[in-house]
């Protein structure tokens, strides 16, 4: 009898274990008009690239950590989506009108379905100007207006995920809190109100919320946006207050202080350091700041080399050279302009920031052109693009010394002034020497007071 009893039990361990959940997903789909070279998931701790073969078509194995939301990326574009362990996902797609044409197939369809509805309802319906224009009451009644638009599309969808649905709540609940956190600054952006304030009750709906949830920072990219934006609220307060522009120290500041050291400082604090990180007399204090914080050794390390790159080009330094095409023909370089000040704008022909910059930068180039100041503008357009920057330029009449770099983000001048994104702007003394390797824009008013004092 013991015997058997044993066998039984056997059979039912093994039982059991043919129907464990699967610890992976398989995603697939085609792109049509593909010209990136791979899908990107990641999220929940995740990442995965994924190769895109001539015909648009990608297929992978996920091994998941954890269900949940993640990102999908094809080329610059990007959407959210769901996945869970053992459930299969199929997308379609095209990339010349990439949000109206997510299609989900497989298991998890109707939520991703759901999700590309409700992505592509912010996308056409969300007007932030407008919405962030609104005082604060009407501003928080909208939120609630569309939240009831967005339940209509969920049970559209007819959706039986009980798991799904307590993560939706979960990702609704820090996506309406970031909104809030956004608005006083977008308020006075917006309305050009600048000593806007909201009332002393206007973040109280916020207060159920643990802005210190490690857990939640690794389960959820809502709440680390949140988290982001939370800090930068606080950061920003202190500056209207205080009038300290210092915002990078005071912002890692902050999370130091306020996180334990782990994952989510860490990966926070690194991820404002990309941009924030700048070859200004900040740079020593926030990079030791960060490496003393117990960071990933391996984030340390690419952390430390870009600091590098950055301290050797702070002012006073010698400034890198360039010799690149002149849209009048032949090629200029730095030496040619020794004895002037150099104002350089790096940008490209797709960079919506970049050409919003140009009648301020046609006005500052007018007022200033009797004045010892060389206007450069460098283009890091594609080779496929070289047309369309000639005739931009014409078009558009720029002035000062048209430029376009010899291998677009990857030509030596970008690469040695660490340049990540642009519009960016650089100016250089008479003797070839850095004045500020991040200057102010043309709209920035204190690009006049900078030249004013200089010349």
């Amino acid at each position: 009898m013991k015997r058997l009893s044993l066998i039984v039990l056997a059979l039912l361990i093994v039982s059991c274990k043919q129907e464990e959940k699967p610890d992976y997903s398989i995603i697939n789909g085609t792109v049509e008009n593909n010209t990136a070279e791979t899908a990107l998931v990641r999220g929940q701790e995740f990442e995965a690239r994924i190769p895109i073969d001539k015909n648009g078509a990608f297929a992978d194995t996920l091994h998941l950590k954890k269900d949940g939301f993640y990102e999908l990326s094809v080329g610059r574009e990007r959407t959210e989506i769901y996945l869970e362990k053992g459930k299969n996902l199929s997308v379609n797609l095209n990339a010349n009108a990439f949000d109206e044409s997510l299609k989900y197939s497989g298991d998890l369809a109707n939520i991703n379905n759901f999700l590309a509805a409700k992505y592509l309802w912010n996308e056409q319906k969300m007007d932030y100007k407008e919405i962030f224009s609104l005082d604060e009451n009407k501003f928080k009644a909208r939120l609630d207006q569309n939240q009831k638009s967005i339940d209509s599309l969920y049970a559209a969808n007819k959706i039986a995920d009980e798991n799904f649905k307590k993560k939706l709540a979960e990702e609704e609940k820090y996506s309406r809190a970031l909104l809030i956190e956004n608005y006083k600054d977008a308020h006075r952006y917006y309305s050009g109100v600048e000593d806007y304030r909201v009332s002393d009750d206007f973040y109280d709906g916020l207060k159920d919320i643990n802005f210190k949830d490690t857990l939640a920072f690794r389960n959820s990219v809502a709440y680390q946006n949140l988290l982001e934006a939370h800090f930068m609220r606080l950061v920003n307060e202190e500056t209207f207050e205080s009038g300290n522009n210092n915002q990078t120290v005071m912002y890692l500041k902050k999370v130091n202080e306020a996180l334990p050291n782990g994952y989510a400082k860490d990966k926070i604090m690194n991820s404002y350091l990309q941009f924030g990180l700048k070859p200004d007399e900040t740079l020593d204090e926030a990079y030791n700041i960060y490496k003393n914080s117990d960071p990933n050794p391996e984030n340390l390390a690419k952390l430390t080399e870009r600091y590098n790159k950055l301290k050797a080009i702070t002012a006073g330094n010698p400034s890198p050279t360039f010799n690149y095409e002149n849209h009048k023909g032949g090629t200029t370089d730095l030496a040619s302009l020794k004895g002037k000040f150099v104002y350089i704008d790096v940008w490209a022909t797709w960079c919506g920031p970049c050409l919003r910059e140009i009648p301020s930068l046609k006005e500052v180039e007018k007022d200033y052109h009797n004045k010892n100041v060389a206007f450069v503008s460098i283009s890091i357009d594609e080779p496929k693009d070289y047309d369309k920057w000639k005739a931009m330029v014409s078009e558009k009449e720029l002035g000062g010394i048209q430029l376009m770099a010899d291998n677009n983000w990857k030509s030596k001048f970008i690469s040695d002034y660490a340049i990540l994104g642009i519009p960016r702007f650089i100016l250089i003394d008479p003797q070839g020497n850095i004045i500020s390797a991040d200057a102010p824009r043309p709209s920035d008013p204190m690009l006049r007071k900078t030249f004013d004092d200089l010349m």
